[in-house]
């Protein structure tokens, strides 16, 4: 109790080698799905890659709104899973610290853009219907051809033809 702990903990402060505490789940193992799993410890990785447009959905799994949202969610991830410039991904807000330039109140959908890696202006993304004007797969599209740094590139599900029924 002579202050030599207070002593080793201030220097490691001044000298920037302390880690800031945050709230993270683990990363996961496997991430290939068409929606990317963020957490805090990829967040930097994976969102603010200024390579690429990012449509980051923030959550809470008890959340209705965002649950009636994720199959809508997971097909425009399957839509642009061939897209090299877009990734679409979702954040637990419950489980992970959200970095402070992200504002997250309530259900909350933000646009990482490419180059800047900056969240758009928040009043583009308040919630869903704000930013999207509706919670299809096309108002999805809709909104991405409009803000994202690069036209999105849509994969067509494939439907199998219908074979036409031979007259007796």
């Amino acid at each position: 109790r002579d202050g030599k702990a207070l002593d080793r903990f201030l220097q490691d402060y001044f000298d920037g080698k302390l880690k800031r505490y945050m709230k993270s789940e683990p990363i996961p193992e496997n991430n290939d799905g068409p929606v990317k799993v963020v957490v805090a410890e990829n967040f930097d990785e994976l969102v603010n890659d200024d390579s690429k447009d990012v449509l980051i959905e923030f959550y809470a799994p008890w959340c209705g709104h965002c649950k009636n949202l994720e199959p809508k969610y997971k097909e425009l991830g399957e839509k642009l899973a061939g897209d090299p410039n877009i990734v679409i991904a979702k954040m637990d807000a419950t489980a992970n610290d959200v970095p402070p330039h992200f504002e997250v109140r309530g259900k909350t959908l933000q646009l990482s853009s490419a180059f800047t890696a900056q969240p758009l202006p928040l009043q583009l993304m308040k919630t869903a219907a704000c930013l999207l004007g509706g919670r299809e797969v096309s108002d999805f599209l809709s909104y991405l051809k409009k803000e994202a740094t690069n036209p999105p590139i849509v994969t067509e599900d494939e439907k199998p033809k219908k074979k036409k029924k031979e007259e007796l």
